[in-house]
């Protein structure tokens, strides 16, 4: 069904006050799950939206800094909602950022946020490199096994260029483990090649599902296994079987100033002349053009905007309508 965007934004925004937000932090929370929605990312769109009633307590504390130097900065969230410490986090390695030339900042006891290429994002659109990983819930087996003993362990990367933004958002699976749940609430399959059974063998039936694979074989798994490190025992996280809820995550930023190398201007400029090749590189047969990392989320985000509404299942529809 087609849906206008203000509609379906406004309604999410009413069960956020509903459950106790200001208008402040309601927006800030949607925004997330809007871009996940508007950039083509359904998994991590509205689909996981009712979600967000299980991640709330009203009775939590704000979030704390444990720890603070110029550069960097170790958060307690304290159980609040990813959105709101995700953005404040980001924010202040930004700050730190433009005064030190690089910040580190960790977080552990968050509730989760949906994709690390938003905050990643962030940081690219205030001029800045971003760099955000932050580890999971066990659904991945290592190479070679099939128990799962790692998170999907995602990565967001972004760099300002000259034109537009070059921003990764991916899991370190072969797909991230939300593509599973929105098969199982529609009655579809995973694609093929992401998943695993008890048995070892592939499959396609979300209800079979016991382990994930990593993306590229044993490169995949050596990246998942690093960021399973990075944000966990360094940010006083968990890790591995060890987590067993959202707030056993750790959650790790990077923000990298490009003035402290090399001048703004120049490092856009020339970022965007090596994105212009690429883009008009050779293609193979049957290939028409080549994308950068985001575009395809940017072109999404336009067209979605021009027309004012987007495509949603009915039943996702109708699990939010639930919530009020």
């Amino acid at each position: 069904m087609k849906i206008q965007i203000e509609e379906i934004k406004s309604l999410c925004i009413q069960v956020l006050n509903k459950l106790g937000y200001n208008q402040e932090d309601a927006e800030t929370i949607i925004a997330e799950y809007m871009y996940g929605e508007l950039s083509g990312k359904k998994s991590h769109g509205l689909s996981a939206f009712p979600g967000i009633v299980k991640k709330t307590n009203k009775n939590i504390l704000k979030w704390e800094i444990e720890k603070e130097d110029a550069s960097y900065a170790l958060i307690n969230g304290n159980g609040n909602i990813g959105q709101l410490v995700g953005k404040f986090a980001m924010e202040l390695a930004i700050k730190k950022a433009s005064k030190t030339g690089i910040a580190i900042i960790g977080i552990h006891h968050m509730q989760s946020y949906l994709m690390p290429g938003y905050y990643s994002k962030l940081a690219s659109d205030n001029n800045m490199i971003g760099i955000v990983v932050d580890n999971a819930k066990s659904r991945v087996a290592p190479h070679g096994g099939i128990e799962p003993k790692l998170g999907t362990n995602p990565l967001g990367l972004g760099i300002p260029t000259g034109n537009i933004n070059y921003n990764l958002d991916m899991a370190t699976s072969v797909r991230a483990m939300g593509e599973v749940r929105l098969a199982k609430k529609l009655g579809k399959e995973v694609p093929k090649g992401m998943a695993m059974d008890k048995n070892g063998n592939p499959t396609r039936n979300p209800d079979e599902v016991n382990s994930l694979n990593s993306f590229g074989t044993y490169k995949g798994y050596a990246l998942n296994l690093a960021i399973e490190m990075l944000a966990g025992s360094l940010v006083r996280a968990k890790m591995g079987s060890k987590i067993q809820n959202s707030l056993d995550r750790g959650f790790l930023f990077i923000v990298i100033n490009p003035q402290i190398f090399v001048g703004l201007n120049t490092f856009k400029k020339e970022t965007g002349e090596l994105l212009n090749e690429i883009k008009h590189s050779k293609t193979q047969k049957n290939v028409e053009e080549i994308f950068i990392p985001n575009e395809h989320a940017e072109s999404n985000i336009t067209a979605h905007t021009q027309s004012g509404e987007i495509e949603i299942e009915k039943k996702i529809f109708e699990d939010i309508k639930k919530l009020l």
